[in-house]
């Protein structure tokens, strides 16, 4: 067992944080410990740089006794990049044998579902990928089921093909990990046909990211001596952002690692609001946890707010660096509520925020589709397009060689013309059913690999092509012709293909007008005042979770009822313990979206919800301003 000084916590201080600065007591209390422990965090409260500081200097003890290794798991690339790029050279040895870094996806990939599927097929899968399966099931789907089934379905609903999963209990086909038999009687033929195409997928080795869970699951029931190998492999296991577990991921895990291991989870288990199908979260908290309660993203009235207004209370401490700005709920009638943005713009400007450095101001609600009645996101800006969302699969290669947006460019990077162009010569490989040496499907990684090393002429072209390629799409020329030669004159060549008789269709270009992708943010409304403009994106709360805004303004929505009427006792500082599934999910999904500003806060409400509770609202610490005719 190792030991965690307080000459190594410096160590972790000299590299994490600025020249001068230190952990305090609590984040000290976190480094330190190293039994299994659930560890709550506050948002921001820098709690990845906390966790970053005991990687480092655990990394810097390595090897463990006995050679054992540490175990990182999270959600995204996003957050195993955030820790390559932080700790550097300090924390290589974390992502080399016997230790691992990586999604908790990948991880089951690798340890668990590859290794199954080998000893069930004697062959690796092809490929582990929501996009490629989706677009290999519809084809097997109308090769394989006899039309008088598909009629069926196609009256019922064709993207129950794309849902279909199997049972993590018995192996039945049903509709979602979570969800029900597809059909009610298994005895059907519609059952039993979509039952085999569902198997055949299987056998071809095209996998959904949730069949790796089905094929985990079916290993450890065969070899349950695995749960020893691994307890033995890792010492310690640390997963962060635990609240996005689900309930499945957590189920596994926990079959996984013997008592001998030190388990941590971290989190916020208030901001849990992606398991839907389990209203408490699949992270039961242990008493005896370790906390970090001061955020250093907000001030300390809006952590005066915040602090109640969630499924788990606990101690909140502001930034006391941070000017305080009363939370302000903007109250309109259903008739003016095209003038609540435009008063939030005109609060921004009052308060001075526009001249803040890197500012980001976001109006967001829950629900961003319409209701015939009542009112949602929509409501509040009418040009606002619920469907903006990057695609990156599409039916046509031109539908690859469109220009992006400049805040996509500006957000993301200039690679994203590379990634869209390579992208749609990885479809194009695909649909003439070429594969790598070992049958799988090429990524980006194994083609330019492949062509380096067989084809070293074809390589040094395609990259000269591809800057090339992306500067003039940038410039709004057109490629098409270019990249369609090189899959039809240089890949063919490549591969010695005889035709490509597969693509005609792929490279129809009247077909792909509907399917080009849009900029992944341009839903903002820019409140003018004289000569100041203010940049105001609206988007939905999963759609800003993680992000930090100096100013936020949370639209009341209608979701079986007005959210914030639901919950409107906790916005008077009374909390409330309840089972209630929607009570618990709309407190979830308010506290993410009113834990994002750093300096200002806001809650439009209509009239109705706050009307009898307005004295009660003051003395819990909330300014209330009401929308005018001449607002904006």
């Amino acid at each position: 067992m190792i030991k965690i000084t307080q000459e190594d916590i410096q160590y972790a201080e000299s590299l994490l944080l600025p020249k001068g600065k230190t952990f305090n007591e609590e984040r000290r209390n976190i480094i330190t410990c190293l039994e299994t422990k659930d560890i709550k965090a506050c948002p921001g409260s820098g709690k990845t740089t906390t966790l970053l500081a005991k990687l480092a200097i655990i990394s810097k003890k390595l090897p463990l006794i006995h050679n054992s290794g540490v175990c990182v798991l999270t959600h995204t690339n996003v957050a195993i990049n955030e820790i390559k790029t932080k700790l550097g050279v300090h924390g290589s040895k974390l992502f080399s044998y016997p230790n691992n870094c990586s999604t908790i996806q990948s991880f089951v990939n690798q340890y668990l579902a590859i290794p199954a599927y080998i000893n069930l097929y004697e062959k690796r899968p092809v490929r582990i990928d929501d996009e490629i399966y989706n677009e290999t099931i519809l084809k097997e789907y109308y090769s394989t089921v006899p039309r008088r089934i598909r009629f069926g379905v196609e009256k019922r609903d064709l993207d129950i093909i794309y849902k279909m999963r199997f049972s993590l209990e018995n192996g039945d086909l049903i509709n979602g990990i979570y969800g029900n038999l597809i059909y009610k009687n298994k005895e059907t033929d519609t059952y039993k046909s979509l039952l085999q195409l569902k198997l055949k997928m299987l056998r071809l080795g095209v996998l959904c990211y949730d069949d790796a869970y089905f094929l985990a699951n079916i290993y450890l029931k065969r070899y349950p001596q695995i749960k020893k190998v691994f307890s033995k492999r890792f010492s310690y296991v640390f997963i962060d952002e635990m609240q996005d577990t689900m309930k499945h991921q957590n189920d596994l895990l926990t079959k996984l690692f013997d008592e001998s291991v030190v388990l941590q989870r971290i989190g916020d288990q208030n901001q849990s609001i992606y398991d839907n199908h389990n209203a408490d979260g699949a992270w039961n908290i242990k008493e005896d946890s370790l906390s970090i309660s001061d955020s250093k993203r907000f001030s300390q009235s809006i952590a005066n707010i915040v602090k109640n207004i969630c499924v788990a209370p606990q101690e909140l401490e502001g930034n006391p660096n941070i000017k305080n700005i009363k939370p302000t709920l903007i109250v309109f009638n259903r008739e003016e509520i095209d003038r609540v943005i435009p008063c939030f713009g005109d609060m921004i400007i009052r308060n001075g925020l526009h001249k803040e450095e890197k500012t980001i101001f976001k109006a967001i609600g829950w629900v961003t589709n319409t209701h015939p009645q009542h009112n949602t996101l929509l409501d509040y800006w009418k040009n606002f397009n619920r469907g903006i969302k990057q695609r990156i699969d599409f039916n046509h290669l031109n539908s690859y060689l469109t220009s992006i947006s400049t805040e996509d460019i500006n957000q993301k990077g200039a690679a994203l013309y590379k990634q869209s162009i390579i992208r749609g010569i990885l479809k194009a490989l695909r649909l003439v059913g070429e594969r790598d040496e070992q049958s799988r499907f090429f990524t980006e990684k194994t083609l330019l690999d492949f062509l380096e090393r067989e084809h070293k002429e074809t390589y040094e072209e395609l990259l000269s092509k591809l800057a090339k390629w992306c500067l003039s799409i940038q410039n709004g020329k057109d490629v098409f012709k270019e990249v369609k030669e090189f899959i039809e004159l240089n890949l063919k060549e490549v591969f010695n293909w005889s035709s490509t008789s597969e693509l005609v269709e792929f490279f129809d270009m009247e077909s792909e007008k509907q399917e080009i992708s849009t900029p992944l943010n341009h839903n903002t409304y820019t409140y003018k005042e004289m000569a100041t403009n203010v940049n105001i994106e609206l988007d939905s709360i999963h759609g800003v979770k993680g992000e930090t805004h100096t100013a936020t303004l949370y639209l009341e929505t209608f979701y079986y009822k007005y959210d914030v009427a639901r919950i409107l006792n906790y916005f008077k500082g009374i909390h409330e313990p309840t089972n209630q599934k929607r009570t618990l999910q709309n407190l979830k999904m308010a506290y993410v979206g009113l834990t994002r500003p750093t300096h200002l806060l806001c809650v439009a409400v209509h009239q109705e919800t706050i009307t009898g509770h307005e004295e009660d609202l003051k003395k819990a610490g909330w300014n209330i301003e009401y929308v005018t005719k001449s607002s904006g």
